[in-house]
């Protein structure tokens, strides 16, 4: 087997590996605060002794075919390197839904999670039956003080993040900031993860606005195309080098 089929390989497990990501990107182009996903790949270099010709030719020819062939003692693959997030702030619409809260500039609403508090800039509120502020998947939105308890009445949230009922405000939302270098990760639940942020000392938040996600679904379109294209280039490479090898085999080496 020629042995550049494995090289070729990586590449295209590779390409494979980004399909998904590009993928999941297109699933949540309409999911609110949603951040997109960019696939890293390094180079990994493998070295191979390569040696010259057989130094002993009267060995045999059964030594010969067994010797490396010379040439480039080094090959290239593809090995996954991160997975990196894009924390650029999406568009803000109008939902005329008082509850709905998107946050200008940077920061993150909290959320308790059966697996700890968590982070999100999906502001897709409401209140449950117990009068809890929680998200759309039913976990309670974090204030300064713990969980958010509104009362029944005409709410209104204001810049800095005030909830008020019927003019009088009744708790604040809690928006965290993080460094740049160690913004939370994405984390299986949906939502993201991470111990180094700090409460945002001066949050600008929109009432009954949500942010949209920043995936432009133009360019992720591109991207799948350009992938795909790679990995059937990939894929027609190795049957080309499978082929070679069965011309070798079945022709060139029969004794006429």
């Amino acid at each position: 087997m020629n042995r550049a089929i494995y090289s070729i390989l990586s590449g295209a497990g590779a390409q494979e590996s980004q399909m998904q990501v590009f993928a999941n990107n297109m699933a949540n182009v309409n999911t609110a605060g949603f951040k997109q996903d960019a696939q890293a790949f390094s180079t990994v270099m493998t070295r191979t002794q390569a040696l010259g010709p057989a130094p002993f030719p009267s060995a045999g020819f059964g030594y010969q075919i067994g010797a490396r062939p010379s040439g480039p003692s080094e090959r290239a693959f593809a090995s996954f390197q991160t997975t990196h997030t894009s924390f650029e702030p999406g568009k803000i619409k109008i939902t005329g839904n008082p509850l709905d809260m998107a946050i200008e500039g940077s920061g993150f609403f909290e959320v308790k999670t059966p697996q700890g508090l968590r982070y999100t800039r999906n502001g897709t509120f409401s209140v449950d039956t117990q009068g809890k502020l929680v998200t759309n998947l039913g976990y309670p939105v974090m204030g300064p003080k713990g969980e958010i308890k509104i009362p029944s009445g005409t709410v209104t949230v204001t810049e800095g993040g005030a909830i008020e009922v019927d003019g009088k405000a009744v708790a604040t939302v809690k928006v965290m900031e993080f460094p740049e270098n160690k913004m939370p990760q994405k984390s299986p639940d949906g939502f993201l993860a991470s111990e180094n942020g700090k409460v945002a000392k001066n949050p600008k938040i929109q009432g009954g606005h949500l942010e949209e996600s920043n995936v432009n679904s133009i360019e992720e379109m591109v991207k799948m195309m350009q992938g795909m294209r790679t990995f059937e280039s990939s894929q027609k490479l190795i049957q080309t080098l499978d082929h070679m090898a069965e011309i070798s085999i079945q022709d060139v080496g029969r004794v006429l």
